[in-house]
């Protein structure tokens, strides 16, 4: 039972942090603090395989052992350098020049430390490849590219000259293995060792890939979602009712549209403040969606007016539920204070389809339904004829 709570607990915990912690939303100096702490986490990494080897005279006589201790101390320093860069990271949240002018300081050092890396364990092998291949496009999709492009270009140049520099023997290709462990026979030492730098970054480039793309989905989802509703009433809009309008007209063998409209609505925003207004179309919203089929539509159609459509259906039935409608939107009691109450009244106006017709046709119909039933005295359901 306990268990049970806990794996609720946690995946109510991760669901928020992925749909409402939104990194691509963060700010450049959050983003910086995350590539910081994956730099320091490659560190430590890193200061662990030369610690083990330090610790293990049998694999001293495949990497150069004064360059290891070396490489220890300058590990400890990169690491120590950046974890203080986070402090300014966390301390200037908000400044404008720290927003701009950090982001090109971290990325342009986090670039020249993994490139000092590559170079050590060889600039062709496995690891340095994927984590310059990783480390791009993580760069390219959590950063501005103006931030992202100087030091990639810095970082391809070095490469280029490294390489030349390597492949016409002026530097040693990988200075921290020695050249018995870079002979074409597969060494284990050397493929357990690029297995071991390869497999955390790729690993955490997957993962942070994954959840980028988990909420860029979100977002897409989220935006599609508002382009298509009504922020107030949640109701589709006008725009998206008409393209969903066109799917029923394409398969449906018949439809009504009803428009209603609000009687004197105007009244109770100036008397009473829009947000008893805004409650009002609320309740409405709902009780339409309550009384009407699922599978029909139903929106807001602009101001105070409504409007649904009903498929495969006679016009008996077209008026039954448009009345059974108009009923319950004059049972409602919208509330104005602890203690008072008002209700309204709407007036619908209904159209029946032809094969002939439109759908903007049918909706102009409707709507001049509207008007009559708005002309005899409003609270009403008035059936156009043509």
């Amino acid at each position: 039972m306990n268990l049970g709570k806990q794996t609720k607990k946690l995946r109510f915990v991760l669901n928020k942090i992925l749909h409402n912690n939104i990194i691509m939303n963060w700010s450049n100096l959050n983003k910086c603090i995350l590539i910081l702490s994956l730099a320091c986490t490659m560190h430590l990494l890193w200061l662990f395989w030369k610690i083990f080897i330090l610790l293990t005279p049998s694999l001293w006589h495949w990497v150069d052992m004064s360059l290891l201790k070396f490489q220890i101390y300058l590990n400890l320093a990169s690491f120590f350098l950046l974890l203080f860069l986070i402090l300014p990271c966390w301390l200037f949240q908000g400044k404008q020049w720290a927003e701009t002018a950090l982001p090109y300081a971290i990325l342009n050092i986090f670039v020249a430390v993994i490139m000092r890396d590559g170079y050590l364990i060889g600039l062709f092998s496995p690891a340095t490849v994927i984590a310059f291949i990783c480390i791009s496009g993580l760069g390219l999709i959590l950063f501005e590219h103006r931030f992202v492009y100087f030091p990639l270009i810095f970082a391809c140049i070095v490469y280029i000259i490294l390489s030349y520099l390597t492949l016409t023997h002026a530097l040693p290709y990988s200075p921290l293995f020695t050249p018995a462990l870079l002979s074409p026979t597969l060494n284990i030492f050397w493929v357990s060792s690029m297995a071991y730098f390869v497999i955390p970054i790729a690993f955490a480039s997957l993962i942070l890939c994954e959840i980028l793309l988990f909420q860029w989905r979100h977002r897409e989802s989220l935006i599609k979602t508002l382009s298509q509703t009504d922020p107030l009433t949640t109701l589709f809009n006008r725009r998206h009712f008409n393209e969903q309008l066109k799917r029923v007209q394409a398969v449906a063998h018949n439809y009504a549209i009803i428009l209603l409209d609000l009687d004197h609505f105007k009244t109770i925003n100036d008397q009473y403040g829009h947000s008893v207004g805004d409650n009002a179309l609320k309740q409405v919203a709902q009780c339409l969606k309550s009384h009407l089929p699922e599978q029909d539509l139903v929106a807001r159609f602009g101001g105070e007016e409504f409007i649904f459509s009903l498929q495969n259906i006679t016009l008996e039935q077209t008026h039954a539920i448009a009345e059974h409608c108009r009923l319950a939107i004059s049972y409602l009691r919208i509330p104005v204070s602890a203690d008072k109450f008002i209700s309204l009244t709407a007036s619908f106006g209904l159209a029946m389809s032809n094969p002939t017709q439109c759908i903007d046709s049918v909706i102009h119909s409707a709507d001049k339904a509207l008007y009559i039933a708005k002309q005899k005295g409003r609270n009403q359901v008035h059936i156009y004829q043509s």
